[in-house]
């Protein structure tokens, strides 16, 4: 049964209170590399959606569009509270303890919500589905191409950027791996390859 109008609105304007930060969150791996004024969390998940979008639009057929742009849209939400961590400090020290924390920040801000919106978050965490790992693929390249335009700027030192294999991680799509590569020839580097 659906809640009452005054009750969703109350939800509403909690959580809104809960995330209104996320506009002044930046994104802490810019930041650490000497990036001034670096795009905030709330900034990426905006261009990771339109970047989504063009893609799901551009590939019919092959992923739920609605279920990719409602899991750009929230994937990031639990970073209100947990800030950005950059990947180098969570793989190296954090592991699943970050993802757990993430889900738990993020069930807790929607708890007044259907469970849906957890779905996709844990979703989108486990990467199981075309959608998700379309959206972690994506979720990469919106990085790579924020280091690309940061560098033409001459803003920040992000040379590591381009060492990282895991930062090309295309998960197997190749219209992402495409993206990738032409992000790569648009900054006159090398696309790194992973080893065993």
């Amino acid at each position: 049964m659906p809640k009452d109008h005054n009750q969703f609105a109350e939800d509403l304007l909690l959580l809104f209170w809960k995330i209104h930060e996320l506009d002044r969150v930046p994104r802490a791996g810019f930041l650490l590399r000497g990036v001034p004024d670096p795009e905030s969390v709330a900034a990426h998940s905006h261009f990771l959606a339109t970047l989504a979008l063009l893609f799901v639009r551009e590939n019919p057929g092959d992923y739920d569009q609605g279920k990719v742009l409602a899991m750009a849209l929230v994937h990031d939400l639990s970073e209100a509270r947990l800030m950005d961590i950059p990947m180098p400090v969570s793989n190296a020290w954090l592991g699943k303890a970050k993802e757990k924390a993430e889900q738990g920040i993020f069930n807790d801000l929607f708890k007044a919500f259907p469970g849906y919106y957890s779905g996709l978050h844990d979703e989108f965490l486990e990467g199981g589905t075309n959608e998700a790992r379309l959206l972690r693929a994506l979720d990469k390249a919106q990085m790579m191409i924020k280091v690309l335009w940061y560098e033409k700027e001459h803003r920040g030192c992000l040379d590591e950027f381009w060492e990282k294999p895991g930062n090309f991680n295309d998960m197997g799509i190749a219209p992402v791996s495409a993206l990738f590569d032409a992000i790569c020839r648009k900054a006159g580097k090398q696309r790194p390859v992973a080893t065993s």
